[in-house]
């Protein structure tokens, strides 16, 4: 029985490394890079450029951060547990992934679809981290929902091959104990009503559709 259940943790383990959120984003952002771009040639310097962008930001940063931190506390830094217990922390990664690199692929003129990928990541993210300052939200839902209205709506795969990663995130989070159904679905929640606000505003989709 033991280890069932220990069996049973190593799944939904697996399960929530492989649909973590900044995994997830280079899933989409290639995909959506495929569907927007007219060759091979753009479609790789677009993916590369706009990811190195995603994750150079928030890295270094959080790279520097444990830095000083462990400087002035002799104590070495866990990224998951820092930044998640810290609102403010997640609202500047937020804010890191999302400002910089939109403006510098709108410079640099990539096509408008990877720039709203990153937009509505980095808006869920925003809203989630300003939610944990009273109630803790599921980050990794809110995103995992976020990036599956460009994976449905831009890529084109049917709501019916996302929706079950979804929930399978969900379930893996509820059963290794790091979230309660109630803020897996504020995550979720966040995610849907955040980004389909962004779609709509970007003409993606009308209310009357």
């Amino acid at each position: 029985m033991e280890e069932k259940a220990i069996n049973r943790y190593g799944v939904a383990k697996v399960i929530s490394s492989l649909l973590h959120p900044y995994l997830i984003i280079a899933l989409a952002v290639t995909m959506v890079a495929y569907k927007a771009c007219y060759s091979s040639g753009d479609w790789i310097k677009w993916t590369v450029v706009a990811l190195l962008l995603v994750y150079l930001f928030p890295l270094s940063y959080m790279q520097a951060k444990a830095a000083v931190v462990a400087r002035k506390t002799g104590i070495q830094v866990k990224f998951r547990d820092f930044f998640r217990e810290q609102p403010n922390e997640m609202l500047l990664l937020a804010c890191l992934l999302g400002i910089p690199s939109t403006l510098i692929l709108y410079l640099l003129g990539s096509p408008p679809d990877i720039i709203v990928v990153i937009i509505v990541v980095a808006a869920t993210s925003v809203v989630v981290a300003l939610t944990n300052r009273v109630y803790r939200a599921s980050f990794h839902l809110a995103v995992l929902t976020s990036l599956s209205f460009p994976l449905v709506v831009i890529v084109g795969l049917s709501p019916l091959t996302v929706a079950p990663f979804i929930l399978l995130l969900g379930l893996s989070r509820c059963y290794l104990g790091e979230h309660t159904p109630s803020q897996l679905l504020s995550g979720f929640f966040i995610g849907l009503l955040v980004t389909g606000g962004i779609f709509y505003s970007f003409g993606f989709f009308t209310l009357s559709q």
